[in-house]
């Protein structure tokens, strides 16, 4: 009888990278020319340069498991007898090493070998024991070094690899290693000559003009600032702070330019701003011959020679990233520092000149503020030629100068060219007896309103649908419709828009990066930095000869005691932002006059005296502070250990999935039946969902996703949807075989494929198979539409609450 040879299987030995570090480590172990800090850094670079394999059953937890499993599978050999080869591979490698010059950087190697005590090397190191931001700003200097060393590491594997045996031997013969890393250098294309034909157009244009020259004054600044941190020795990281419509996109430009950039990554906090920026550099007035990348997790397009969005094709995966500008989300960049096989993109990012903009909104997201600061942190690296831009009209000082250690001397000003006036008002409301005059007061024509919450924009479009002629924007639409009706919005009330629409209500959506305009706003309650975006879309353009009405309704409870009993007082909080909300509005009335009448370069005084002042900063300080705790909580539970899975056979027809482990929030794909609001203000249910229940992956842009959390019910059994799921769900679509799931998770888990969506709410039809509508949960989340235009996602509770169902 024949005995096959047990397979061989990763699952019970250990794999390279687990091996090269135990070797490593003892290797190093006496090493004098290193310090403590680098052979760290050796050793995570070693071990995370491959990824981890799964494993059902982990053994390889640290060195003496390792060493134990793999000493046993040597046979006649010995540890010792695989470090002794180890140590001659060392010694060739030495010699090739002595033609390059950089003998000096060869460490001293250990006789023996020793077992380390040492633990297997964190792939992330954040922790929030204490409040302490010194600790937090160690944490991100730890892990930013990390970063760099594992995308060399992994960088040069992939670029060696690439290389023929025969290629390899000569480069290695001759000493000639470098001209492979040079084969990496960004060469020069056509982004130099069409940001100087942008900057002539505007001089042609606008000739004499003192915006273009107080805009150059403002570029030449920055660019100054490159060869001062040259001089000194320090990092090239700048601060373009101005109002809104200042000229912030243009003064980059030219940044660019007086600092001879090859490239530029332009990051972006939210896929909206991208495709507004898009929009304005392939314009005639910009960069149209210049190639215009967008790279998104929906959006892979190079725009050149005046070629629409839509009729540009999706780009080739080896053509990533080779725009002149590459215009993409703080998501994509964070990726080099979370993943593996996007890691060697952060060579892109210290190559290139980076701009940040509107990074004001990373600073109280969860997990991307410290992976925001481990970027820069590695830029630093770069010292003058970091050549990195942040760029905000509200660039948060506290954030800037206690936690990214950039000077006020990098930070470059430019005022307002906007000369209107505006009366600054507050309209307080009882909570407890009346809704907020945002959803109950008509509105004016050419009248923004901006509420903190998707919700109070629904409610009072509704309230106001046969009275107004508005138009609704907010976040939980399908993408579909939210591309659509944003495109509407811009259409409307851009300079010389079509003026469609009277009057726009909104949430936070269009605070920043749109560049729209209106005669008179109201806003909800908001942090300073939100406050001022929002005030950026009033008279943007400056136009207005008469004085601006920009309104701020509160709740009386906060207005009054400052008391967090209110809805928008909790919410506020969640955002982290509540204790320097409350601080902004007190230092704002104390220093408006008796009027109110103010113009835009005053508020911005006001808004950098806020920062100075001591109890401004013990808000702001106790606010970041919980931030950064959410953050390192997020990271620990999300940022998991890059980990490779055998991968299955893969289908011709890939479907997009939501990633197990996003940072931006956590979401699932829902589906939800559609309900429509009449012109009398009464809702009925439509026998159709708001998308097909027939898979097609071409129409991923009509699907939904909301966040587990929401569906869950916030915690409260009574409204958790999920559950109502998996209790009915089998009976309801019992026709197409369709089992009862085991628990709420295994929906939730499977949910994250459109294929496989979490019901918010059933039709009429469906629910007659288990009693009728009757029986329809009573939170059930629909997807309401109207005759002029959809609603978006809204609780029936909440349209209960205000609207009549229309009798059948």
């Amino acid at each position: 009888m024949v005995i096959e040879p047990k397979r061989f299987s990763f699952e019970s030995y250990p794999r390279h990278h687990e091996l090269s570090w135990l070797l490593s480590e003892a290797l190093l172990v006496e090493s004098c020319s290193l310090s403590k800090h680098q052979r760290i850094q050796i050793a995570h670079g070693i071990y995370w340069h491959h990824t981890k394999p799964f494993r059902r059953d982990d053994k390889f937890i640290d060195a003496e498991k390792i060493f134990t499993i793999f000493n046993a599978s040597l046979g006649n050999m010995t540890i010792n007898d695989i470090y002794f080869q180890a140590k001659v591979v060392l010694k060739d490698v030495s010699v090739f090493v002595s033609k390059f010059n950089i003998s000096s950087l060869m460490p001293d190697f250990a006789k023996i070998f020793v077992l380390t005590e040492n633990n297997l090397p964190k792939f992330k190191k954040y922790d929030n024991i204490l409040d302490d931001l010194e600790r937090y700003k160690n944490d991100i200097r730890h892990n930013a070094l990390n970063n760099l060393i594992r995308s060399a590491v992994i960088s040069a594997d992939r670029l060696v690899s690439s290389c023929s045996a025969e290629d390899l031997e000569e480069y290695l013969a001759e000493g000639s290693l470098k001209e492979l890393v040079d084969n990496l250098e960004q060469e020069d294309g056509q982004l130099l000559n069409g940001i100087r034909s942008c900057l002539e157009g505007f001089e042609k244009r606008f000739p004499s003009s003192d915006q273009n020259r107080v805009q150059s004054e403002v570029a030449k600044k920055l660019s100054n600032l490159q060869k001062i941190a040259k001089i000194n020795g320090l990092p090239n990281i700048s601060v373009l702070e101005g109002p809104a419509g200042c000229g912030k996109t243009k003064i980059s430009l030219e940044w660019a330019l007086l600092t001879e950039a090859k490239k530029i990554i332009w990051i972006c906090p939210r896929v909206q701003v991208c495709l507004g920026l898009l929009n304005d550099l392939t314009g005639s007035d910009y960069l149209p011959d210049c190639h215009i990348e967008i790279f998104t997790g929906e959006y892979k397009k190079i725009l050149s020679g005046g070629i629409a969005f839509d009729d540009a094709p999706e780009t080739n995966e080896d053509a990533y990233f080779s725009g002149d500008i590459v215009i993409t989300t703080i998501d994509q960049a964070v990726n080099t520092v979370i993943t593996h096989h996007k890691v060697v993109a952060l060579t892109d990012l210290m190559q290139a000149h980076v701009v940040f903009d509107e990074f004001h909104e990373l600073i109280h997201m969860p997990a991307f503020n410290l992976l925001f600061a481990e970027l820069l942190e590695a830029k630093k690296k770069r010292v003058s030629q970091a050549n990195t831009l942040l760029v905000s009209a509200t660039p948060h000082y506290f954030f800037l100068k206690e936690f990214l250690d950039i000077p006020s001397e990098d930070i470059v000003a430019i005022e307002s060219f906007n000369r209107s006036r505006y009366l600054i008002e507050f309209k307080t409301y009882n909570e407890k007896e009346v809704l907020s005059p945002l959803i109950t007061e008509d509105q004016q024509s050419n009248t923004f309103i901006i509420s903190n919450t998707a919700q109070d924009a629904q409610l009072g479009y509704l309230k106001h649908y046969s009275t107004e002629n508005s138009v609704l924007l907010h976040s939980k639409y399908t993408k579909q419709d939210k591309a659509y009706w944003f495109n509407q919005v811009y259409e409307s009330f851009k300079r010389n828009g079509n003026r469609r629409f009277d009057v726009l209500r909104s949430g936070p959506i269009i605070q920043a990066s749109l560049n729209i305009s209106c005669d008179r706003m109201l806003t909800e309650l908001t942090c300073a930095e939100n406050w001022l975006q929002r005030l950026g879309r009033l008279d943007r353009f400056g136009v207005n000869t008469e004085v601006n009405h920009y309104i701020t309704v509160l709740p009386e409870s906060i207005g009054r005691e400052g008391k967090q009993t209110s809805h928008c007082a909790r919410f506020l909080n969640q955002l982290c932002i509540w204790q320097s909300t409350k601080a902004w509005l007190k230092f704002l009335k104390d220093k408006l006059t008796d009027n109110g009448e103010v113009n835009i370069n005053q508020l911005y005084k006001y808004y950098r005296e806020f920062y100075s002042n001591p109890a401004s900063q013990k808000a702001l300080k106790e606010d970041f502070l919980k931030a950064l705790k959410k953050s390192v909580d997020l990271i620990n539970d999300k940022v998991i250990d890059p980990i490779s899975i055998p991968q299955k056979t893969k289908r011709t027809d890939e479907i997009i999935k939501i990633s197990a482990n996003s940072l931006r929030s956590d979401s699932r794909f829902v589906q939800m039946a559609i309900c429509r609001v009449t012109e009398t203000l009464r809702y009925e249910f439509i026998n159709d969902y708001a998308y097909s229940e027939d898979l097609d992956s071409s129409l991923l842009q009509t699907y939904l996703t909301a966040s587990v959390e929401s569906m869950r019910g916030y915690g409260e059994d009574n409204n958790n949807l999920v559950q109502y799921m998996r209790k009915k769900h089998h009976n309801i679509k019992y026709g197409s075989g369709y089992k009862q799931a085991r628990n709420e998770w295994d929906l939730i888990k499977e949910a994250r494929s459109p294929e496989t969506p979490i019901y918010l709410s059933y039709t009429p039809n469906d629910l007659e198979h288990i009693g009728g509508m009757d029986v329809a949960h009573p939170q059930a989340i629909y997807y309401v539409i109207s005759d002029k235009q959809p609603v978006g996602a809204m609780s029936i509770d909440k349209l209960k609450q205000h609207f009549q169902k229309t009798e059948t």
